[in-house]
């Protein structure tokens, strides 16, 4: 079966994976960054919602460099591919690498020496308007990752394909907190919103219905109504509801956004179906320790259990920095409680978590992604 190589974000290689695995399915990891999934007619939909795709092959190659690697005999494998791949016209090579790259592989060399073994009467090289774009990519060791990776770090390879001319990366230009009408401190940041509502779907159920009961300034109401995904917002604070509203309208954009206790959501918006409850509570501090915090969460969680329980939920909770660095296994504090405290007390409430990773926010704050389906 035809299939698309994936190139991602190198912020948290994780989360791009499971991303991708949420939206599209069983993935094939060649490398932490790098992806190959099968090619069906929903494929490039799906991946249009991803938060940390980078880009997108097809008819894509690989070459595993092992001692007897080199870079001519790189640079040979890939034009023995383009005679078969690619399309007649003009066409540039654009090398870049992922990480510190691999000794010996110069990104300016292999798009020369590719570009002179493929070019013909039929295929020119245009470096400034190409009509095809052969896509190299040098994938080697990350130079100190952010984010702790439980796969480590694969052999180094090289994989190259036709540069997808139907998917684009997803621009945020102008879609910043500090770029809205209404502006607090506290935004969350575009590409996080959509990242969230990503991790929300599953294979085998379409997100019809984006509901965040904590909508704040509305970064997550924009991102799910710019994917044309019924959006319900709420927040119990009416500057916060109007603020939303004016945001969403600055980008020409429709979504219901009421002011309502969490509690309340289910009178609010009824029973429904294909929902993804997607939020990220509000909080002022690393840890939450009140019980009117603690409760504002596990009323979110009930009350989007009443209104869709075969629903998904997708949120961002308070956690340690030295979550960061622990083992997927170490019992990290989450909310002010170990996690296996709050996982019980999440699964008391009709949701059972099969995701979770940290992410840093600053030197002395951490937030665990962390994603629920049904627990029944």
């Amino acid at each position: 079966m035809q299939g698309l190589t994936l190139i991602g974000s190198g912020w948290h290689p994780l989360l791009f994976r499971a991303e991708i695995q949420a939206l599209t399915g069983p993935i094939e990891v060649i490398n932490p960054r790098v992806l190959y999934i099968p090619l069906t007619d929903s494929s490039l939909d799906r991946l249009s919602r991803a938060a940390l795709l980078d880009e997108v092959l097809s008819n894509s190659g690989r070459y595993w460099v092992n001692p007897q690697a080199s870079q001519e005999d790189l640079s040979q494998n890939i034009a023995n591919w383009a005679l078969k791949h690619l399309p007649e016209g003009s066409f540039a090579v654009r090398t870049r690498k992922l990480g510190i790259g691999i000794p010996g592989f110069s990104r300016s060399t292999i798009d020369k020496e590719v570009g002179a073994l493929v070019s013909s009467e039929s295929r020119s090289v245009d470096l400034e308007s190409p009509e095809n774009v052969i896509s190299v990519v040098i994938s080697g060791p990350e130079d100190g990752p952010i984010h702790r990776d439980e796969i480590g770090q694969n052999s180094p390879i090289v994989v190259w394909g036709l540069s997808h001319m139907d998917w684009h990366r997803e621009s945020y230009s102008g879609r910043a907190p500090t770029e809205r009408p209404f502006f607090q401190p506290v935004s969350l940041d575009p590409r996080q919103a959509r990242l969230l509502i990503s991790l929300a779907h599953r294979r085998t159920a379409e997100v019809e219905t984006v509901i965040d009961p904590f909508c704040g300034t509305g970064g997550i109401a924009i991102e799910s109504a710019l994917q044309g995904i019924e959006t319900l917002a709420s927040d119990l604070d009416p500057r916060m509801v109007e603020g939303t509203r004016e945001n969403l309208a600055s980008f020409d954009l429709e979504g219901r956004v009421e002011t309502c206790d969490v509690s309340e959501i289910e009178s609010l918006w009824g029973i429904r179906s294909d929902c993804a409850f997607v939020f990220d509570p509000p909080y002022g501090r690393s840890s939450w320790s009140s019980g009117k915090d603690m409760e504002l969460f596990f009323e979110a969680l009930s009350a989007a259990h009443r209104i869709d329980p075969e629903g998904t939920l997708s949120t961002m909770l308070p956690t340690t920095p030295e979550a960061l660095q622990a083992e997927p296994s170490d019992d990290v504090e989450v909310m002010g409680m170990p996690w296996s405290e709050l996982e019980a007390k999440i699964i008391e409430r009709g949701w059972k978590p099969v995701f979770k990773a940290p992410v840093r926010v600053h030197s002395s704050l951490a937030r665990m992604v962390v994603v629920c389906h049904p627990a029944d």
